[in-house]
Formats: C-alpha cells, sequence, structure tokens
C-alpha cells in the first residue's frame, strides 16, 4: 500500500480563495484516512450563558492538540466555532486520539464544557458513495488553509451526532491514553471592534444536487458580497492598526487555563506572569517597529491579519465581514430570493465585535489566526442555516 501520510502536504496549494470552491480542482481524502468531528455540546446554550469565548477556546485547543501529535506530518481542518473538523492518516490516529482525549479532559475541568468527538474511516464513507475531498488555499507566502468538499464530510457529522450510528469510533475522556500537547495555543489579543456597524458571522450552503450549480450559487453569493462591501480590504474584520494586546486577567485566562493545566500552582503563577511580561514586551516593540532576530515586530500584525481564517468553504461558504447594517440588510436581500428559489440556505449573526484565537508555530510566518464573532458569531448564525434547511427537506 502506498504510504500517504504526507498527501496532504504535497498537494499543490491553490492561489486564489475563489478557487477553494471549484471542487474540480479538490483531491479525493485517501481511503485509509480518518474523518474526526470534535464539537462542544449545547455550545448554543453556552454561548447564550455567555461563554463564548470559552467555546471558541475548546475549538481552537483541539486544534493544537491534533497538531501537536506529529509536526511532520500536515494534518487539515477546518475551525468551526464550537469545534473542529480533522482529515487524520490512519498511521497518526492512536495519537490522535490520545491527544482529543486530552482535549475533552480539558474542556471539562477547565471550562465546564462537554466536548463529543467521533472519527469516521474514509473507507467506511466512499462504500457508502459518500464522497471525501480536499484541497489547500495559500494564505500567505507562509501559510496554507484546508479547503473541504463533498458529502462524506456531512454524513461523518451526521453520524457522529447520531445515536448507535454505523462505522463510528467514538472517543470517552476516561480511557487511558489521555495526553495532548496544547503547545502554540495563545489567546493575547483584544477583541477587534467593528469597523463600520458590526462584524457579521455568515453561514451559505448551496442547496441544489448539481455541482456546478452549486459552483455558480456560491458564484453568484462572492460576486454580491463583493459588489456591496467592495474588496477584500474593505470587509476584512481585522486590521493590522486594531490589533492590540490584552492584559484583561480574564481574556488571558483563557490561554492561561489551556497551557497551564495539571500543572502545580506556582508554575500556573509563573506562566501568567510570563503572559503578561510578553504582551508588556510586544507592546513596546510593536510601537517602536522593532526587529528582532526572533521575530520581525513591525510586520507581525501584517501577517496576522494575512493568516487569518476569516473566510473558508467545507461544503459551504464561512465568512465573518465588517460591514453597516445597511450592506447587511442588501445582502440578507439577496440570500432571502436565492432561498426561495431554493438555491442556498443561509444564517446570519450579527456581534460588536471579532474574536481572534491563535495557533503560533512561530512569530516568522508560521502562525494561524482563527477569527468568530463574539456573543455566538459562527455558532448562532448555525441555527438559522439548520431552520432552513430543514424547512427545504420539509
Amino acid at each position: 500500500m502506498t504510504d500517504s501520510r504526507f498527501f496532504y502536504r504535497d498537494l499543490e496549494p491553490l492561489g486564489a480563495f475563489q478557487q477553494a470552491m471549484q471542487t474540480r480542482l479538490h483531491a479525493a481524502v485517501p481511503d485509509d484516512w480518518w474523518i474526526v468531528i470534535a464539537d462542544v455540546i449545547g455550545s448554543t446554550r453556552a454561548i447564550e450563558a455567555g461563554d463564548y469565548k470559552q467555546v471558541n477556546t475548546v475549538g481552537v485547543a483541539c486544534i493544537a492538540a491534533v497538531s501537536n501529535v506529529d509536526r511532520e506530518i500536515d494534518i487539515p481542518f477546518i475551525f468551526g466555532g464550537d469545534g473542529a473538523t480533522f482529515a487524520v492518516p490512519d498511521i497518526l490516529i492512536e495519537g490522535v486520539r490520545s491527544a482529543l482525549r486530552g482535549a475533552q479532559r480539558l474542556s471539562g475541568e477547565s471550562f465546564g464544557l462537554q466536548l463529543r468527538v467521533g472519527m469516521v474511516r474514509v473507507s467506511d464513507l466512499t462504500s457508502a458513495d459518500f464522497w471525501v475531498h480536499l484541497a489547500k488555499v495559500r494564505l500567505s507566502p507562509s501559510m496554507t488553509q484546508a479547503t473541504f468538499s463533498g458529502r462524506g464530510w456531512e454524513e461523518a457529522e451526521r453520524r457522529v451526532k447520531a445515536p448507535d450510528a454505523p462505522d463510528v469510533v467514538m472517543l470517552d475522556p476516561r480511557d487511558e491514553p489521555a495526553e495532548g500537547s496544547f503547545e502554540g495555543f495563545e489567546c493575547r489579543w483584544q477583541g477587534v471592534p467593528n469597523f463600520n456597524g458590526h462584524k457579521l458571522s455568515l453561514l451559505v450552503a448551496a442547496t441544489l444536487e448539481d455541482t456546478a450549480a452549486n459552483l455558480a450559487t456560491y458564484q453568484a453569493v462572492t460576486d454580491r458580497i463583493h459588489a456591496i462591501y467592495g474588496d477584500v480590504a474593505n470587509y476584512h474584520p481585522l486590521r493590522p492598526g486594531a490589533m492590540h494586546l490584552t492584559f484583561n486577567p480574564r481574556l488571558l485566562s483563557h490561554e492561561w487555563r489551556v497551557r497551564s493545566a495539571h500543572v502545580v500552582w506556582w508554575r500556573r503563577i509563573g506562566y501568567f506572569l510570563k503572559m503578561l511580561l510578553l504582551n508588556l514586551a510586544g507592546v513596546y516593540l510593536f510601537v517602536r517597529h522593532i526587529d528582532t532576530e526572533a521575530v520581525q515586530w513591525s510586520r507581525y500584525r501584517d501577517e496576522l491579519v494575512e493568516n487569518t481564517d476569516f473566510r473558508k468553504f467545507d461544503g459551504m461558504l464561512r465568512m465573518v465581514i465588517d460591514g453597516s447594517d445597511a450592506q447587511a440588510a442588501e445582502l440578507e436581500q439577496f440570500l432571502a430570493a436565492e432561498h426561495l428559489a431554493g438555491r442556498l440556505a443561509y444564517g446570519m449573526f450579527k456581534s460588536h465585535e471579532a474574536l481572534v484565537t491563535c495557533l503560533v508555530r512561530s512569530c516568522n510566518g508560521n502562525h494561524l489566526h482563527f477569527v468568530d464573532g463574539s456573543d455566538g458569531g459562527y455558532a448562532l448564525a448555525a441555527r438559522g442555516l439548520k431552520q432552513q434547511l430543514k424547512a427545504l427537506k420539509t
């Protein structure tokens, strides 16, 4: 059997986000890989109770844990706000199980949230005619982003969430081993305020059976977004000049609870003091535009904005957009008409700021930043999307 562990690493990146939705450019995931679904149970209730940052933190902590299993092997993933979806080669699956059981324990013990994790073999999906494809898109010279397509991803999620579904391996945090490394997880930025009125978390799912027709739907949506909002720079939810490090203990506590879990009390205190000192040094270096051997501080915030997942495609279009109420109303009018025509379903949620949670391998390019709307973001936008999808099936 051909060694497929480097399948994702060896894919040629697509050059532009518009290509992410051109599923003919995607490659079939090898049959010996697994689809892994991790999501916070009851995330909507937790968000409504004000725990939206905790839910986000658990989702990114899962990504850190899986990414640290073997740094030599790239693992594609999509962050969904309240969890993440991964494609994992079989050679790493035991390590991923242990890492995600560690994430389950962290979620429960540090945040009071129950993390569900399930796995489905790709071969079990493809043998039932659920295809599983992916590609990667160039974000910047240093970073790429995964993009998914095919009904297999949706089917894997359905099986993980359904009781007694076939061919699913569910993880139990009480089992051993349960050892996750959360190295690289960082959460040191203030919330990013809106520039034009709000941050709009947007989900759009094309609903026709024909692949070409769905591609045309996504193209029409992105064209309308550009017509309403202008260039990407106009609606990008982040701006380099608006990125400010935080000294708020409540905000810093999320990283602290992830990175210093299960260590002695004095090391926990030491880690918190380390975050404060690093942020203090960062503020000085940002203001002075001082570059060091380790970090080009004069460019770091520009790289941060480049290396964000504010728009992505995993069988549906996910975006966080900065805009005005008038622009959102115009976009919703268009989407409502497309939904009435049976071409798509959508969900929207307005937040007053954007949340940024980070996975930092190095401060010179190799850092990825996950963006969601505050107060619920993607998770609450998904509520409207699910209602529309349900209505289309009745």
